[in-house]
């Protein structure tokens, strides 16, 4: 979720179903066939609904006269602009006063900054968007001597990821669905859900180029969803090239050179939809095997379901609600005011290119309205 993620962290039916036939009349044994037949029912749940569910539908009393604090991972990032503003506009649904902080990606020790700021105003809770722990460790620390509520949203307690410490410091986390628990159990989801598409699109037969977003705890989590839902793909080889937050302006130069040292290498899967607009999908458009190089990336930002529409260095996004995410963390904080868990929110994601899924214009939009089922549970 990235540019916005600088911190310490289907393809048609018809389309697909054409691939598979022609994959299994080739004189494939009846395990392969197996093999397809599985990736086509993934896929089938993948382009549908089926990975959503609804928010909850009853909460407790909403707490009055509430100053909140809302940390942006960013708001030049139009991923992060959408949470921290679907958070806003929850958060003000509900009658509190909200406030939004620009952590600048980071620049400057911004997210720390941020965090402070809502500490020094005396805020009752500081909600932070894609933003771990291991960047604000303190700055909690500080929060919590305050006796302030903290919330995190699309990122990473200290308690789990690939920097994980063992240590929670957030008051509570948003849930993101009754199956994926935490936000790396979603991320690894939707790492697999891009595997899928993949292994659906190729007919099972594909050498991929994947770029590994190294050193953060959601390119790990997304690593590990990808590298495990490829493993199951006999017929498949993937070639992993890394980029850090160091190399991110690299990304370009990354893609151009792993697809000329790997010349048979057709598909290329980027973790995040900043990544395909860093460089990426500039690489993949400009390569003169551009016609036979497919790309799927990350969120389903709006830039980058124009480069879809447009055929231009990408062809799929994994589509997740982030504006569901911003509303997710006001339902968390009504929760904790009242002494409650965080409810589990009911997210999913989609797979989304131009066969399914792709709105004519616009950001990707989630299939439920949560927007009216959560006010109804905070008696709106």
């Amino acid at each position: 979720m990235a540019g916005i993620h600088r911190i310490r962290g289907a393809a048609a039916i018809g389309a697909l179903a054409l691939a598979l036939a022609a994959c299994g009349s080739s004189g494939e044994s009846s395990s392969g066939d197996a093999t397809s037949s599985t990736t086509t029912a993934a896929l089938g749940a993948l382009t549908g609904t089926d990975t959503y569910g609804r928010p909850p539908a009853k909460a407790p009393a909403v707490a009055g006269g509430k100053k909140v604090w809302i940390v942006s991972c960013g708001q030049s990032a139009i991923g992060c602009q959408t949470g921290a503003d679907a958070a806003k506009k929850a958060a003000e649904a509900v009658g509190w006063t909200a406030q939004v902080c620009d952590g600048k990606l980071n620049a400057g020790g911004a997210f720390s900054g941020c965090v402070r700021q809502g500490v020094a105003a005396r805020v009752d809770a500081i909600v932070t968007e894609a933003i771990d722990c291991a960047a604000v460790k303190e700055p909690l620390r500080e929060a919590r001597a305050a006796k302030i509520t903290t919330v995190d949203f699309w990122g990473f307690d200290c308690d789990t990821g690939e920097s994980a410490t063992g240590e929670k410091l957030f008051t509570e986390s948003v849930v993101p669905s009754e199956k994926y628990r935490t936000n790396e159990a979603y991320q690894q989801a939707i790492g697999e859900a891009r595997a899928e598409w993949v292994k659906a699109r190729s007919g099972g037969r594909a050498t991929v180029i994947e770029l590994n977003f190294t050193g953060t705890n959601i390119g790990a989590a997304l690593h590990e969803g990808f590298q495990r839902g490829m493993k199951t793909c006999a017929g498949c080889k993937v070639k992993t090239v890394e980029v850090t937050h160091r190399t991110f302006g690299d990304t370009r130069q990354i893609i151009e050179s792993a697809l000329l040292k790997n010349p048979d290498a057709n598909w290329v899967a980027v973790p995040l939809d900043s990544l395909v607009l860093a460089g990426a999908g500039q690489a993949v458009a400009g390569s003169p095997r551009r016609a036979d190089v497919k790309l799927i990336g990350g969120e389903g930002l709006p830039p980058n379901l124009g480069l879809i529409r447009q055929e231009q260095g990408q062809s799929a996004a994994i589509g997740q609600p982030i504006d569901w995410y911003g509303w997710a963390a006001i339902d968390t904080l009504i929760r904790a005011f009242a002494g409650e868990r965080a409810a589990p929110s009911g997210m999913g994601f989609q797979i989304v290119d131009t066969g399914v899924n792709l709105p004519k214009a616009g950001p990707y939009r989630a299939p439920v309205d949560f927007r009216t089922a959560y006010l109804r549970a905070w008696g709106r």
